[in-house]
């Protein structure tokens, strides 16, 4: 709970700097789809979506909200049923302008870089798991570090990549569903998980997309 107390504050906060600092009034909305590459058993489907908005401070600094949702599945040897996890996460990340700090897009064409990276709360819940009574909820906090090449296809939309990498704290189960510990299934540990997507980021706000692009 003070997880999810702590994440509300942050979303306040950062709610009144974008009212306090609007002159350069670049926000965008982004969604993507993509693979989702897990840690222990080793998973990887493509099954991954995300969203997300993001304000541009000025040209080189932002914020950005974001959404991912995952479905890893398996079917144990000797099994007649699958089993796995559906992984949902929330965040708040900086976001920083990578491109024109290394003036990428005088070297090519219509093309940028950001980088992203912040903290969140993780959940995952087992799919047809019987392995006793216990909660079948999994709930964690996360850290997230990622990239995201883009290439500007008009004013206000561009496609992009995104490849991020996710550190989920206290973890108790594995992303086949199963207990990571068996003899203390409540003794968290440190997972991770990766995803790689691709997807459209749409600009609004008086300035469009011209903190990214110009």
């Amino acid at each position: 709970m003070n997880l999810k107390r702590n994440l509300f504050l942050l979303v306040l906060l950062f709610s009144a700097s974008v009212f306090s600092q609007n002159k350069n009034d670049q926000y965008s909305i982004e969604a993507g789809y993509g693979l989702g590459i897990s840690g222990k058993p080793g998973i990887t489907q493509l099954n991954h979506f995300e969203v997300g908005f993001r304000y541009m401070v000025d040209e080189f600094w932002g914020m950005k909200f974001d959404f991912g949702a995952d479905k890893f599945t398996t079917t144990a040897e000797g099994a007649d049923k699958e089993t796995g996890t559906d992984y949902k996460r929330i965040s708040v990340q900086a976001v920083h302008n990578l491109g024109r700090t290394l003036n990428l897009r005088e070297s090519i064409a219509n093309t940028n870089m950001l980088a992203h990276a912040g903290f969140g709360y993780s959940y995952m819940t087992t799919i047809n798991i019987v392995t006793g009574k216990q909660d079948k909820t999994d709930s964690m906090g996360n850290f997230i570090i990622g990239i995201t090449p883009q290439y500007h296809i008009i004013k206000n939309l561009a496609l992009h990549a995104d490849f991020s990498y996710i550190v989920n704290f206290s973890q108790n189960r594995d992303y086949d569903g199963n207990w990571h510990n068996q003899e203390d299934p409540i003794k968290g540990f440190t997972g991770s998980l990766a995803n790689i997507s691709v997807g459209l980021t749409f600009y609004f706000g008086s300035n469009s997309s011209d903190v990214d692009w110009r």
